[in-house]
């Protein structure tokens, strides 16, 4: 994938950052870091006088086994808290006890909040991202190290009514995403001088692998493991525990960092930073496209969040759950490479419109799987039979349709992201709207586990499940017709709408709007002028 990345035209910017399910992907590259010069970007002799320019990976693949190992590790920490929600339905955990679990992601959809400081605050002598990398990585190593001794003591044994002490985990695994965040923000940036020039595009696809194997590899790893008694989750959390503090000695030895001190103010940069998102969000195309994304993943929720829970409910064992992942995975990134192929520099692809039909796909796959799941009913509706092979291929042909509608989604937002961001402060932008998604993409699971809670907490306890899938599919028909006509006119706004500054705009677009238009624009340059761009 690595090559593949290497050799294909590259996209119009770097900074596109993957999403796992249920978790966010974020991105918190400063545009003025891209302009550190890297040791391989230097082009040696080529003995005629005229500079040699490396091409390939040459140079370049020391940087990239680190990067994919520090973004692996990233996913490791998501994997396991992404398996612990079957472990729960075992021990009889009530929806409600799950939706306040579900909140241990939103460090990565807040991230934004504390990304200025990384990117501001390190030690110059010892390294600027290595300041925050080489702590974090201990930080995490080490809590799991001490939190594998009591983490089966914290999720109890399994049997209905035996109970999880699910705030302690909660804590837990919430801390685990804040120091994983940090990391993130960090390596975003180490991605951008660790690189050579002619690579640093390979930044975002060592994130996209390394977060999705390191997911697979706790995920599928740990409950595949489990389910043969090979494991527990204590002491898997030991081993990787273990890995994190080895790979700590690993970043120590990274010489490409800038050690430069930061000029001006650690205040003073900070301040520039949240001026430039508040610039952003004073946009009105910025504050339609928010709207669009803080709703689309609403009506999907009780899909992502909810039928896996339901086919356990109905007899399907979480380690087959978890096998269906290894088919999706390779799914999933095919239809990735064969969207992003129409959004490549001189595409003509129209991502917003492709985002719009996938979505609709995605709402049909929904309807297929709550279908799914009322065919199976209960193991105890059918008496402890087995579950017939057509319904276990059923149910994977629409998990793997779920998984192309949803890669063609994300890959066709990230193309939007690349087009519309304002080049002057790209890292910035990206990271605005990067926040802003995966924001959109974690209250909902807490809302679908609390409302589903909520029902089943009623007088005869139903079973709240169809309740919520049916609201889901009639908001996601009404979603799809009032925000699909948003979205599309959000695709036909000229580059002007996205620009922070008038000076950005070209003339001939400059002039159709009048000169109404361009005091407004006038007035957002003017405060922006004040800012020092980081």
């Amino acid at each position: 994938a690595i090559l593949a990345a290497a050799s294909a035209t590259k996209m119009s910017a770097p900074e596109a950052k993957p999403l796992l399910p249920g978790h966010s992907s974020l991105t918190s590259r400063r545009t003025a870091a891209a302009d550190v010069e890297s040791p391989h970007s230097r082009r040696p002799d080529g003995g005629d006088g005229k500079p040699k320019e490396p091409s390939g990976l040459k140079g370049d693949w020391g940087a990239i086994a680190l990067l994919l190992l520090l973004y692996t590790l990233q996913g490791v920490p998501m994997g396991l808290s992404g398996s612990l929600p079957m472990l729960f339905q075992e021990r009889g955990v009530s929806m409600m006890e799950q939706a306040v679990f579900s909140t241990v992601a939103y460090p990565f959809a807040f991230k934004l909040l504390w990304a200025p400081l990384v990117d501001t605050l390190y030690l110059p002598r010892f390294g600027r991202r290595k300041t925050w990398i080489v702590p974090a990585q201990a930080c995490i190593g080490l809590l799991l190290l001490s939190s594998s001794l009591r983490v089966n003591d914290l999720l109890g044994p399994v049997g209905e009514g035996a109970g999880s002490d699910v705030r302690s985990l909660t804590a837990l695994f919430f801390v685990f995403y804040f120091l994983a965040a940090t990391q993130d923000i960090a390596v975003d940036g180490l991605a951008l001088t660790i690189l050579s020039e002619r690579n640093k595009e390979l930044g975002a696809t060592c994130n996209a692998i390394g977060q999705t194997l390191g997911y697979f590899l706790a995920y599928v790893g740990f409950l595949g493991l489990n389910a043969y008694g090979l494991t527990s989750l204590g002491s898997f959390m030991a081993f990787w525990g273990w890995l994190f503090l080895g790979s700590t000695l690993w970043v120590l030895g990274v010489r490409n960092d800038e050690y430069t001190a930061p000029e001006g103010g650690v205040a003073e940069q900070c301040v520039a930073a949240y001026r430039e998102m508040l610039l952003v969000l004073q946009l009105p195309a910025v504050r339609s496209l928010a709207l669009v994304l803080l709703t689309c993943k609403a009506p999907l929720a009780a899909f992502d969040m909810l039928v896996p829970l339901e086919l356990q409910a109905s007899g399907v064992p979480k380690e087959r759950l978890a096998l269906l992942t290894t088919v999706m995975l390779p799914v999933s990134m095919a239809a990735q490479g064969y969207v992003s192929k129409g959004f490549s520099a001189g595409g003509t692809g129209k991502p917003m419109i492709v985002f719009c039909r996938a979505y609709g796909w995605r709402l049909a796959v929904g309807a297929l799987l709550t279908a799914l799941v009322f065919a199976l009913g209960t193991d105890a509706s059918r008496g402890g039979t087995p579950i017939p092979a057509y319904l276990y291929a059923l149910g994977t042909v629409a998990s793997c349709g779920a998984a192309v509608a949803s890669a063609s989604m994300f890959v066709s937002q990230m193309a939007f992201y690349n087009r519309v961001s304002d080049p002057k402060i790209g890292g910035t932008y990206m990271t605005m709207l990067n926040t802003i998604s995966n924001l959109g993409g974690q209250w909902p699971g807490t809302v679908v586990l609390a409302t589903k809670g909520a029902i089943e907490a009623l007088p005869g306890k139903p079973n709240g499940f169809y309740g919520v899938a049916l609201a889901s599919l009639i908001a996601g028909v009404v979603w799809l017709t009032a925000m699909g006509r948003r979205a599309g006119r959000l695709q036909e706004e000229p580059r002007a709408s996205w620009r922070v500054s008038v000076a950005d705009r070209p003339r001939r677009e400059r002039g159709a709007r009048g000169a109404a238009a361009a005091r407004s624009w006038a007035g957002v340059r003017a405060q922006n002028s004040a800012a020092a761009v980081s």
